[in-house]
């Protein structure tokens, strides 16, 4: 792992200034950071998932964020070649250790042996956004491995049963959730990734909800702020504590009722209507069993390059094998959106109230 300067760079600080802790089914994450704002944005994140440190959770299996307000120490990095580069960054690879440059912005220094992650970056945004998509790469693999699989869809309960709506990232997930959350008779199970277990029902997982900024939400202000973000333009996000007692509880399956297939059209009027299994079974491959639009953080997951993608068979395999399941309890239907969102609401609201 290189000199013994090296080694003392990897180290978490258990010294940390502000804490938080967070337990997302089985997956325990510590978070700290001298800064105590750093810390507060990652806890708005992940609200629904905070739990209480008395909780005494094993602290060798759980995952170390910290954040630190600092340059990257350059200058403290072995002479190693990259391993592989995405849009964000360049990894560098040196056994256990995987080092995520933001091209020169920050650092992420990732020690899978001792389940933690360290981030060097003097921009507060960049930090904060390099802490949630590595939590949410790690949540992800460790939710994959317990058969649970995110699915790049809008989920709301009704009645005792789950609605899934699956659009493309931009497609207006979250606007149609703050609509319908307007009702009375909804509850929200996620607004991006709820979850499907090896039986097809479906688990909560709600995250902040995001709109464009300057979209009238109609949401009081503090419970919502703007990130920059490295490869989008900035975003508001709406804090999930604002929807407290519309939220399904925790480790509560909800039996799947309707999947809908959204399909924007340029038109003004909109439509649901049956959609055979076999259409809606590639629906499910793009935005289950692939993952578009459902952050996986490559960065984080190939830290031993081509070996770690020929573990992914069994994973695609159970997230296929749980689609199935889904789409064998829940009619399906493609749901034609317009323009017009007043209208796309109430022909929902319409047809799942039939």
């Amino acid at each position: 792992m290189g000199s013994p300067a090296m080694q003392k760079f990897v180290q978490h600080d258990p010294g940390i200034g502000a804490k938080e802790c967070f337990e997302f089914y089985g997956c325990a994450v510590e978070v700290t950071s001298a800064d105590h704002g750093l810390v507060e944005e990652v806890r708005r994140d992940f609200m629904y998932f905070t739990c209480d440190t008395a909780r005494g959770v094993d602290r060798d299996a759980t995952v170390r964020v910290e954040m630190r307000l600092e340059p990257p120490p350059y200058e403290a990095l072995p002479a190693i070649p990259a391993a592989f580069l995405t849009p964000r960054n360049v990894c560098f690879r040196d056994g256990p250790i995987m080092y995520v440059d933001y091209f020169g912005r920050a650092l992420a220094v990732v020690d899978r042996k001792r389940r933690s992650c360290l981030i060097y970056s003097t921009d507060t945004h960049l930090a904060h956004e390099a802490a949630f998509q590595f939590i949410l790469s790690t949540v992800g693999q460790h939710l994959d491995r317990r058969g649970l699989h995110r699915i790049h869809a809008l989920g709301v309960r009704h009645r005792g049963k789950a609605v899934l709506l699956l659009l493309p990232s931009g497609g207006g997930k979250s606007t149609m959730a703050l609509e319908l959350l307007r009702q009375p008779d909804f509850e929200l199970i996620g607004e991006d990734t709820p979850l499907v277990d090896r039986r097809g029902r479906i688990l909560p997982f709600p995250l902040r909800l995001g709109v464009r900024p300057g979209h009238d939400v109609e949401i009081p202000a503090p419970h919502l702020r703007t990130v920059r973000r490295m490869e989008f333009d900035p975003k508001t996000l709406i804090d999930i504590d604002y929807f407290k007692g519309r939220l399904t509880e925790p480790d509560e399956p909800v039996e799947p009722g309707l999947i809908l297939i959204g399909e924007r059209n340029l038109s003004q009027e909109c439509d649901i209507v049956p959609l055979a299994k076999r259409t809606a079974m590639k629906a499910m491959v793009k935005y289950m069993v692939v993952g578009l639009g459902v952050y996986q953080g490559l960065e984080f997951m190939l830290e031993r390059g081509l070996q770690d993608l020929s573990g992914t068979g069994g994973v695609v395999s159970s997230r296929f094998y749980s689609s199935c399941r889904l789409l064998t309890r829940a009619p399906a239907y493609r749901f034609v959106l317009g323009r017009d969102i007043a209208k796309n609401t109430r022909c929902l609201l319409d047809f799942i109230r039939q």
